[in-house]
């Protein structure tokens, strides 16, 4: 029951960083990689952070509930 209910706020964060990188992206007008816009940079670093790592404490999860934790 603990992945049912991290599962949707993980998504959530996700998609708000996501969309955060696209209205940067937007913003100064920057296709590809971050232009060396630092702002943009952050944002890029912040949204590949959590997309590195939460899979991998999801997965965690999964298996401390599937071990009874």
């Amino acid at each position: 029951m603990i992945i049912a209910f991290w599962t949707l706020p993980l998504t959530l964060i996700f998609l708000w960083l996501s969309f955060r990188v696209i209205r940067h992206r937007r913003a100064e007008r920057i296709p590809i990689g971050s232009g060396g816009n630092p702002a943009l940079e952050r944002a890029i670093r912040a949204h590949a952070n959590f997309a590195e790592f939460v899979p991998f404490a999801v997965l965690l999860l999964i298996l401390a509930e599937w071990g009874g934790a």
